[in-house]
């Protein structure tokens, strides 16, 4: 079905089952994103010394968090190495970008201000040689640099326009891609220049190769309860809260790509931060109650804490702050 056929997605009829119109906490976030990659310490290079983050783990082998500023509690991104059969190879990292399974297309980084984007812009043009540029984008409602990790993963970083200049029609968000202004961009930079990550860095949101729109529409927009804010006939954009996106979903890999795989280079999964326990509880009892989809507790955090798998077995944690 052409998505654009139905915005709304969900029944509007007042005489409906209230049940149907379940919405996401309006406060929801992504919390974190967990990488499986193919070399620790290459991956750190990257994340620490050249992106910015903290890791605020013990060094331990093969797992790393990573987080932003002062924050010591909670991170941004896990780094979990796996098993491949030849860690040092690239080959292992290009294979798997070019293996047609769902998963992740980028996760992205958002910074607080415009004029971190131009400092990392800086910084990067600087360290060209050591990174894999995807390009630069002007969307509208955000500026971004397309990067990819060393495994090839897509890692975006962008900063959004006000929200006051993003155009609505009704309930869809107008977003382009249209060539980013280095120039006007880069008058933003800093005497001080690109230090680390700063406070307030987000996950922004994540997109992901999804095997079929309507099925990826049925879970995001009418189980999970977010909003639909742009559609193309090859992928959604789904938000809470008005935002332009939190989860976007795409079938450029084809459809009827294979599922995807916690063990595999790439996502291991990635977190829905609700903003306290009874949003979390009544999503739960959603998932498991109305859908019959089985929920997973985490070991460590039993009531904080669930996963559940989207249509193509991306694996999803939904916690509470």
């Amino acid at each position: 079905m052409n998505v654009n056929d139905n915005i709304d997605g969900a029944p509007t009829n007042h005489h409906h089952h209230h049940q149907q119109q379940y919405k996401i906490d309006p406060a929801m976030k992504i919390g974190h994103v967990s990488l499986n990659i193919s070399n620790l310490s290459r991956s750190l290079d990257f994340y620490e010394s050249i992106l910015g983050f903290k890791r605020i783990d013990r060094p331990s082998r093969g797992k790393a968090l990573l987080s932003v500023g002062d924050n010591n509690s909670s991170y941004l991104v896990e780094l979990l190495q796996v098993n491949t059969r030849d860690a040092n190879s690239d080959n292992v990292s290009r294979m798997n970008s070019s293996s047609r399974r769902a998963g992740l297309y980028h996760f992205a980084i958002l910074l607080p201000e415009r004029k971190f984007l131009a400092d990392i812009l800086q910084n990067l043009g600087d360290k060209r040689d050591q990174i894999h540029f995807d390009g630069l984008a002007d969307h509208l409602v955000s500026e971004s640099i397309y990067l990819r990790d060393p495994d090839f993963n897509g890692v975006e970083i962008y900063s959004d326009r006000p929200r006051s200049e993003w155009r609505w029609k009704g309930t869809q968000v107008e977003m382009a891609t249209l060539p980013l202004n280095t120039t006007d961009l880069l008058k933003e930079a800093t005497e001080k220049g690109w230090k680390e990550m700063p406070d307030k860095t987000t996950i922004g949101h994540i997109h992901l190769h999804v095997s079929d729109i309507a099925k990826a529409m049925k879970f995001y927009h009418e189980i999970l309860g977010l909003q639909l804010t742009a559609a193309i006939s090859t992928a959604s954009f789904f938000a809470a809260d008005g935002y332009h996106h939190h989860i976007a979903t795409n079938t450029w890999l084809g459809t009827g790509i294979a599922p995807a795989s916690s063990e595999s280079i790439g996502l291991n999964h990635f977190s829905i931060e609700l903003s306290n326990k009874e949003e979390l509880v009544r999503l739960i009892d959603l998932l498991f109650s109305r859908h019959n989809m089985s929920v997973l507790r985490s070991g460590s955090l039993p009531d904080r804490s669930v996963f559940v798998r989207d249509m193509d077995g991306i694996k999803i944690q939904v916690e509470n702050k």
